[in-house]
């Protein structure tokens, strides 16, 4: 086993060795809670739950620690709106935040911590970086990190320390004995949430949290460090000087990963510009794995455009895997007079290109996803043994008679559920889950449609084939597609 990814830090891509034989500490930068989450956001955590996903199917025990900021500019701000207490607020939006993942169909990490829990620790690391001469505190009661301390600053980045102002939440302050020293502690201010501290009630700056909360799950080192790649700077780049001058202990972390940005008309999706779509309403309109492969058709490196057409693509394609996995299904529920090795010498190439794929199929998902996490092209080898199975179905001797192949099949499709989170459902589950949210996203009543549906089938018992096929006519023109049994009929929607 050899898993290699790209570091940020060296600008290359390593071997995974970590710092424990067989084990991997992991820390995730979450979201600022004062919000609905985006589809923006549900890159990241969907990469990451891939990189947790992997790792565990690969044998290692994985320490996953992913934060919530509870306590920030944004949420403050949010709280003066509306009103609400900035605590209420924030927790408010955690929970929303974990229904989401969890409708996403995200593993739960180890840890989930949050700033306002965690200001003792908080406090503990600031202190350290006092007594090391890496902070001071200026006389309003802000503390500051001083970046002219650590000479290694911009390491991860390449940024100069004269460029570490720009993108910081922080504005400049009299406090300040330099433009790019940036916030560990803000002092009070009425109305703000605030903790007592050695330099008086405030609360936390933006990139101290963490510091203090990953190295308080994992240690001074750990292996992984992951966000997305507008935190490399200045968020990323602070954090290593923050956590190395606190403990004098090097590097931070061993890697740093980070994915691509998702795009809609060239511009980062963002609140603050305005540019969203929620991902609750996005799964309103689509099931999950749709979404799911959506991100993972493309390396996680890469900036993802989106729009309404890639996402009908993402639609399409997992709906084809899901009709190979039926059919699949359906296969391997017939007659099993054959070893599959007989049956690839009798049946000839269709049947030995789905037991050569299938069979293999694990060997070579393995290597892609052991290659930098690349879950397209793992994604690739489940679609061309889907297109194998196709093949395969559409002779019909060879579909009678092919159950013992469809085992190893439905193992792979098994593992890219484990991994990938995608193709783990039974068909009509994904089929059924389709149907009603693609019906009610383009503002169809189901109820309606079943009345048709059953109209029609009583015109066809009645003989009336003149209204039976009008009313098939219409179904077909709202995309659903009818097929009749000896013993009634079942439905779904037609995707293109």
């Amino acid at each position: 086993m050899s898993i290699r990814l790209y570091n940020t830090l060296s600008r290359r891509q390593e071997a995974l060795e970590t710092k424990e034989e067989g084990h991997v500490g992991m820390y995730v930068c979450g979201v600022t809670v004062y919000d609905y989450a985006h589809i923006g956001h549900a890159r990241m955590m969907v990469v990451f739950d891939v990189v947790y996903r992997h790792l565990v199917h690969r044998g290692y025990r994985v320490t996953y620690v992913r934060n919530y900021t509870d306590v920030d500019d944004k949420i403050i701000a949010r709280s003066a709106q509306t009103g609400e207490p900035a605590l209420e607020l924030s927790a408010r939006f955690c929970e929303a935040l974990d229904q989401d993942l969890s409708d996403l169909g995200l593993k739960t990490p180890g840890h989930l911590p949050k700033v306002s829990t965690h200001i003792p620790q908080i406090v503990e690391t600031i202190e350290k970086l006092v007594a090391n001469g890496h902070a001071y505190a200026a006389p309003n009661g802000d503390v500051w990190f001083d970046v002219a301390s650590f000479p290694a600053y911009g390491k991860l980045s390449g940024r100069k320390v004269e460029d570490s102002r720009s993108g910081t939440r922080v504005a400049l302050d009299d406090g300040k004995r330099h433009p790019a020293d940036f916030a560990l502690w803000k002092a009070e201010k009425p109305g703000e949430p605030s903790w007592e501290s050695p330099w008086g009630k405030g609360r936390p700056g933006w990139h101290i949290e963490c510091s203090a909360m990953s190295m308080a799950y994992l240690g001074q080192t750990f292996d992984i460090h992951g966000g997305g790649m507008d935190l490399v700077f200045p968020h990323h780049e602070n954090e290593i000087a923050q956590s190395e001058g606190a403990t004098c202990c090097e590097p931070f972390a061993r890697y740093w990963m980070h994915n691509g940005m998702l795009n809609l008309d060239n511009e980062k999706m963002s609140k603050s510009i305005g540019n969203i779509v929620r991902v609750r309403d996005m799964l309103t309109e689509v099931p999950a794995d749709v979404l799911r492969l959506y991100y993972l058709q493309a390396h996680y490196r890469s900036p993802l455009p989106y729009n309404d057409e890639r996402m009908a693509e993402a639609l399409t394609s997992t709906n084809r895997l899901y009709t190979a996995k039926e059919t699949a299904v359906a296969i391997a529920a017939g007659k099993r007079n054959q070893s599959a090795d007989e049956l690839v010498r009798e049946l000839g190439d269709l049947a030995a290109d789905v037991h050569e794929r299938a069979t293999t199929f694990r060997e070579r998902f393995d290597a892609a996803m052991d290659d930098d996490f690349n879950t397209a092209l793992a994604l690739g080898q489940l679609f061309e043994l889907a297109r194998a199975v196709n093949r395969l179905a559409n002779d019909k001797r060879a579909r009678k008679r092919a159950a013992p192949l469809m085992d190893a099949v439905l193992e792979a499709f098994a593992l890219c559920g484990t991994v990938l989170g995608i193709g783990g459902l039974e068909p009509q589950g994904f089929f059924d889950e389709l149907k009603v949210k693609n019906l009610a996203a383009r503002g169809e009543d189901i109820a309606s449609i079943e009345a048709r549906l059953d109209a029609r089938w009583a015109a066809r018992l009645a003989k009336d084939w003149d209204t039976a096929d009008a009313i098939r006519a219409e179904l077909d023109a709202l995309s659903v597609q009818v097929m009749d049994g000896a013993d009634g009929y079942s439905w779904r929607v037609r995707v293109e």
